[in-house]
């Protein structure tokens, strides 16, 4: 798994993982700041601001166009995220409490303060020295394809008030995170507060992963202080003396611990996986998974499970590569049986796919049920908690009813509402009522 001397530790807050690749001649990053598993820097410069997150399978690249090249240049403003498998080109500048979401491209650009780039959204400027602008405070709408400024207007609205609280709940989540992996990295490496000392209060114990374990392709989640939902401390936030240095089996559904205590949000969690030399060794499972029997995992695929619930796939089931599976509080990402899932594809909780269940390459799935047998063509976005009963196009866009507003005009012709899953909708109005929106859930079901 490649690192260079760029990833490690910020400070006592922030963290770049050691499977991120940075090769950009120029590199800042600000406190509190987390860049994720399989993120690929490279050209001339990247400036990432404080309170930041870029999640995996996230790209930096050089923009070429006549036989000329214009080397990566990426400036991030403080408080703003991109979410799995977001693409960066050319020279691109993201303001202040932004959100780039899941499979996202932007191409020479300028993003104003508190925008989001919807799902599979593409923003694609012709020229570094006249990019795109779009304004502040506004939602590229799902799917949109923007090749000029004239197609901005058409292809945008104001930011909704629930996506306002989503982005801001992402971002308080990626601090949480970011201080977590800081604080497994620095046990792994018996580093301070840790203590390699026997005896020591604060030595993990020679049985605690090292470092090149603790972030290999089966990888212990980081300590989860701080986060609410599942595992959550309402009354105190944990510190350093709550937490375990046992590590924790993954436990599916709502079988997490109860949150009456800092012991529960400070644990270190382990995947449970039965054929582990079917994960290939330039992948990461890591923290609450559990892979049945035969499950294979392409190079640079990242299943984050976190705490529990779990993500949990089943027997048979091939992953690409490339490819990010995640689940939330509340939630989980259940992939059945001997499906076949594509490079590059998002599959994020809440989430059940059924048995023999193909997903094309470069397709998002966020929240829907899709039954047995069902193909999810290349590049589809299925967003949402609805019941999939039928095959769905290349390039398709799928929201639940009310919500068509959400898709571009631009996007794909095939596009469409389905029916709500009772069983889906359950964990948006579980988190609603917990009052915390944990990546969006909650903005969906204000509007559903």
């Amino acid at each position: 798994m490649a690192s260079n001397e760029r990833t490690g530790l910020v400070g006592y807050t922030g963290f770049v993982h050691p499977a991120a690749t940075i090769n950009t001649k120029r590199f800042s990053i600000g406190a509190a700041s987390l860049i994720e598993p399989f993120v690929a820097l490279e050209g001339d410069s990247a400036q990432i601001g404080a309170a930041c997150n870029l999640q995996d399978n996230d790209r930096l690249l050089n923009f070429v166009a006549g036989g000329r090249q214009t080397p990566g240049d990426l400036t991030l403003g403080d408080g703003s995220f991109t979410a799995h498998g977001v693409t960066f080109i050319g020279r691109v500048r993201i303001g202040e409490g932004c959100g780039t979401v899941i499979n996202a491209v932007v191409q020479n650009a300028i993003v104003g303060d508190g925008s989001l780039i919807g799902p599979m959204a593409r923003v694609l400027g012709a020229d570094p020295a006249r990019p795109i602008v779009i304004p502040d405070a506004t939602l590229v709408l799902f799917g949109a394809r923007i090749t000029c400024q004239e197609e901005v207007a058409a292809n945008s609205i104001p930011v909704p008030a629930p996506f306002t609280l989503f982005a801001a709940d992402v971002s308080e989540e990626n601090l949480v995170l970011a201080r977590g992996y800081n604080l497994l990295y620095r046990a792994a490496a018996r580093l301070t507060p840790f203590s390699a000392a026997p005896g020591h209060p604060g030595n993990p114990g020679d049985d605690f992963p090292d470092v090149a374990e603790a972030f290999g392709k089966l990888a212990v989640a980081p300590p989860t202080v701080y986060r609410r939902g599942t595992g959550v401390i309402p009354a105190r936030t944990a510190g350093f003396g709550d937490l375990t240095f046992e590590r924790h089996e993954p436990q599916a559904g709502f079988g997490a611990p109860a949150s009456g205590s800092p012991a529960a949000g400070a644990r270190f969690i382990v995947p449970r996986v039965a054929s582990p030399e079917l994960v290939d060794d330039g992948a990461i499972v890591l923290g609450g998974c559990d892979l049945a029997e035969g499950v294979r995992v392409g190079a640079g695929s990242c299943l984050h499970g976190a705490d529990a619930p779990a993500v949990a796939v089943g027997r048979g089931t091939r992953i690409g590569r490339n490819t990010s599976l995640h689940e939330l509080s509340l939630s989980s990402c259940r992939v059945g049986a001997d499906c076949i899932i594509g490079d590059r594809v998002v599959l994020h909780g809440p989430l059940e796919l059924g048995d023999r269940v193909r997903v094309g390459d470069g397709a998002v799935l966020f929240g829907p049920k899709i039954a047995a047998g069902v193909t999810i063509g290349a590049g589809a976005l299925v967003f949402g908690p609805v019941d999939v009963t039928a095959d769905v196009p290349d390039g398709a866009v799928i929201v639940p009813p009310g919500m068509e507003f959400l898709i571009a005009p631009s996007a794909s012709k095939n596009r469409g509402a389905l029916p709500i899953s009772a069983l889906m909708l359950l964990p948006w109005l579980a988190l609603q009522q917990a009052g915390g929106s944990d990546c969006g859930l909650c903005a969906l079901s204000l509007f559903s």
